[in-house]
């Protein structure tokens, strides 16, 4: 009899496949919020934009990103923000290993950026939107460690 462990292809596989389902369900949600808040429906892009906008790329817009940039560019930043907050929590409970957290926040900001490039047609070069995407990995990524490892690796020790 056999057990699944946490190195196997197909349980990464799976586990990263929910984290990326779970990590745009929320950028969506909050992006369509924020949206509907600050009236984003019949927004037009500056003139010196090439990115055609739409609320359905609003996750992926790096043209305008940050705060005291208008409300594109204070939703755009908010639902990377929160999104990544929520991989935290999302790393915890999917992945459970301390060992891997690091690696699945990683992966998934390295397969945003590609998708961002991809829906948009450009590299992103808003500073805001790459300092942003830099810090916000690195925070997920000790801190999904740290909670793997105080909240589930040291309750598996049993005190003597």
């Amino acid at each position: 009899m056999s057990t699944k462990k946490d190195d196997e292809s197909l349980t990464i596989l799976k586990n990263l496949a929910i984290l990326i389902f779970l990590f745009y369900l929320l950028q969506y949600i909050v992006c369509l919020i924020l949206a509907a808040s600050f009236d984003l429906w019949s927004y037009q892009p500056l003139g010196g934009q090439n990115g055609q906008f739409s609320v359905g790329v609003l996750p992926f817009w790096h043209y305008e990103c940050g705060i005291q940039q208008g409300n594109v560019a204070l939703t755009s930043w908010l639902s990377m923000v929160i999104s990544q907050i929520g991989l935290t929590v999302a790393i915890f409970i999917v992945v459970r290993s301390t060992k891997h957290a690091w690696d699945y926040s990683t992966s998934l900001s390295i397969l945003h950026f590609c998708i961002t490039c991809a829906v948009t047609g450009t590299a992103p070069t808003n500073w805001a939107w790459w300092v942003t995407l830099i810090v916000a990995t690195l925070i997920v990524s000790v801190s999904s460690e740290l909670m793997c490892y105080f909240l589930h690796d040291l309750r598996d020790i049993q005190k003597t």
